[in-house]
């Protein structure tokens, strides 16, 4: 299969969860979009460094986060004044999100350390392996089950309403 039919597979095939996964990085729908966009440029122009050909994804999941990473290191030095909560209307992205999901779950999960929320997001939500999680974040299968088992526990807690010191939190859906 030629490179530029092989890209055009993987946008269609592979699209709307690499935006998800950016999604729960970035928190802007516009921005998940192109740095989505970007990490098919990046794929494209590395295509060499592709192990497996007949699966793409723990590789393409890779390129993202690494991309996110970028982007958050970048946007980390920046200090942008954001509305109160109160007086800051929901983005049309937050309610699509919000309605696809379990609100107090998604959440829940976006609250997680990023080193439990990427695995719990890859598994759950992605239906990816231990084995292919591990080879996205470049951790041994090891690391990928105490990961998730931590964020397990965390999750269990938080929507129990105890948080890790042992005071109770309240979910209000709204």
């Amino acid at each position: 299969m030629e490179q530029e039919e092989l890209l055009k597979q993987w946008i269609h095939t592979y699209y709307d969860r690499l935006t998800y996964i950016a999604f729960t990085y970035l928190h802007d729908q516009n921005m998940a979009e192109d740095l989505v966009q970007q990490s098919f440029i990046n794929a494209y122009l590395s295509l060499a460094q592709l192990k497996e050909p007949n699966r793409p994804y723990p590789w393409l999941v890779r390129i993202v986060i690494n991309l996110c990473h970028n982007v958050t290191r970048k946007t980390r030095r920046e200090q942008p004044v954001e509305f109160l909560p109160e007086q800051r209307s929901m983005s049309a992205e937050d309610v699509y999100m919000q309605k696809t999901r379990n609100k107090e779950v998604y959440i829940t999960v976006i609250s997680l350390p990023e080193k439990l929320r990427t695995p719990i997001i890859l598994y759950y939500f992605e239906e990816l392996s231990i084995r292919e999680i591990a080879e996205a974040l470049s951790l041994s299968e090891g690391a990928v089950k105490t990961r998730l088992s931590r964020g397990r526990d965390q999750l269990k807690n938080k929507l129990r309403g105890v948080d890790a010191g042992g005071f109770g939190v309240t979910f209000t859906s709204s």
